[in-house]
């Protein structure tokens, strides 16, 4: 990765006409957020020759109150979500350079490689009453951010006041700052503020925001622990996602309905043998009366089979909203097995589940998951080519449990494989790639991870991540 990256900022023209000609800093990281290069404005914009930041990692160059702040801001960009913001950059010699940074991606061969990161100064002597800069620069910040300290909320930027629905700052300062979250999330809210106040990491939270007008919204939260004029202050940064979310929910939707339309023919066909199945034994027992206590226990069991993937079919198709709830990991991947095994069969391909740990319960959507699941196996079976087996593992690894879907297929090359999960790139003659895209925003959203391992005759493997409370 190290030398695509070498090779793209200095392939000539590219180098020359960015990173030379720019009037603004320029610097550009690799995937784990170090400063690689960067053009000579960075130079004349905080008095560091490139030697002295290239190779340490792009928060460092922070004032020490901010550099956590900047380093939440980096992941955020690196996951995909970046956002512009503002801080405040150190200065060789010894001064706070305040600045406005955007990220963007840099692609080289179609891959992404590194990330920008264009840094422009805001110039502006600006002060509030205490002295305190800090204020200035939330200011003009792009999101929602609350400055909170010893329990109580002393400042927000304008953005911040908006999301909140106040008419005015003062307004927000009279009410607890915990009102403005429903209350089934206040658990997670304030066990997140302490932890930050430990001075630990936390990952953001998706949660659900109570304006003071009363509009309910989704939103995206996280906080850092910063020492400001001596006293330790939270920063809380949050971001509107409810429009996100709606574009999420319709392409899970429309994903889900069509799934259904694929597993059509599979689970006409499962229906229809326990169908012949009770047909028979009525025949049967119309023709000479008999009624014996076996052919009622089969039939009972063919039933309930079917009952089962009725139930199954129409819970894909339901839209509905994401509910977490504890739930049995070990019910739910035989469920979808369940509903894809006669589709294996048709294509002679074998299903093995192979619980190597004892399964604990996990806060899942049930629904959602399942729905994942169901691309994962069914995009596994269709990579098989006459025959095969596939082989779903589930174990535990600390406080996560890990599932993973491993094929023999046929593979899939590595330029294609990078592609995978981008929306209308597939490897199939009919599909959209809409489903790995959605499957992959639901792990996110249980805060999992989604990794992606293949080689061509080697066959696929998708691993799953989950934490096991959510």
């Amino acid at each position: 990765m190290k030398d695509l990256l070498d090779s793209g900022i200095r392939s000539g023209l590219f180098y020359r006409s960015f990173f030379d000609q720019l009037g603004q800093a320029a610097f550009l990281l690799d995937r784990s957020g170090t400063v690689f290069t960067g053009n000579p404005a960075c130079e004349e914009l905080l008095g560091f020759a490139p030697e002295e930041w290239a190779g340490i990692p792009f928060w460092l160059l922070a004032v020490p109150e901010e550099r956590e702040m900047v380093r939440l801001q980096t992941q955020f960009a690196m996951e995909g979500n970046p956002k512009p913001f503002c801080t405040s950059l150190a200065h060789n010699d010894d001064y706070s350079v305040p600045v406005h940074i955007t990220f963007d991606t840099f692609f080289t061969e179609g891959a992404a490689v590194g990330y920008f990161a264009i840094v422009q100064e805001i110039r502006t002597n600006a002060t509030d009453s205490s002295g305190n800069k800090a204020c200035k620069f939330v200011d003009v910040s792009s999101e929602g951010v609350f400055i909170y300290r010893a329990g109580k909320l002393h400042y927000a930027n304008q953005v911040g006041v908006k999301i909140a629905g106040a008419t005015h700052l003062n307004k927000l300062l009279q009410v607890p700052f915990s009102m403005l979250f429903h209350p089934h999330e206040l658990p997670m809210i304030e066990d997140m503020m302490l932890r930050v106040e430990k001075g630990e990491v936390v990952n953001p939270l998706e949660v659900e925001l109570i304006r003071l007008d009363g509009i309910l919204i989704d939103a995206e939260v996280c906080a850092t622990n910063a020492i400001i004029s001596g006293k330790s202050t939270c920063y809380v940064l949050i971001r509107d996602i409810t429009e996100r979310k709606r574009a999420q929910e319709f392409l899970q939707n429309s994903e889900k309905l069509a799934l259904v339309g694929q597993l059509a023919a599979g689970i006409a066909h499962e229906i229809r043998n326990p169908l012949t199945s009770l047909k028979g034994f009525v025949q049967l027992m119309q023709k000479d009366g008999m009624r014996k206590p076996e052919y009622f226990t089969i039939m009972s069991s063919e039933l309930a089979r079917i009952e089962l993937i009725v139930n199954e079919l129409l819970v894909l198709a339901k839209p509905h909203a994401a509910a977490f709830e504890a739930r049995d990991l070990s019910n739910l991947i035989s469920h979808v097995v369940t509903l894809l095994e006669t589709e294996a069969i048709l294509r002679k391909v074998m299903i093995r589940v192979v619980f190597e740990t004892e399964m604990p319960m996990i806060r899942c959507d049930e629904n959602h998951l399942k729905q994942a699941f169901i691309n994962f196996l069914k995009n596994g079976i269709e990579a098989m080519q006459g025959s095969g087996e596939i082989v779903i593992r589930l174990r535990c690894e600390d406080n996560r449990v890990v599932v993973r879907f491993e094929d023999n297929g046929m593979g899939i090359p590595p330029e294609q494989l990078t592609r995978l999960g981008e929306a209308f790139f597939t490897t199939k003659e009919s599909g959209t790639g809409l489903g790995l895209m959605v499957s992959r925003r639901i792990i996110e959203n249980h805060r999992g991870t989604l990794r992606l391992k293949s080689a061509l005759g080697q066959g696929t493997t998708v691993e799953v991540s989950l934490p096991i409370h959510g």
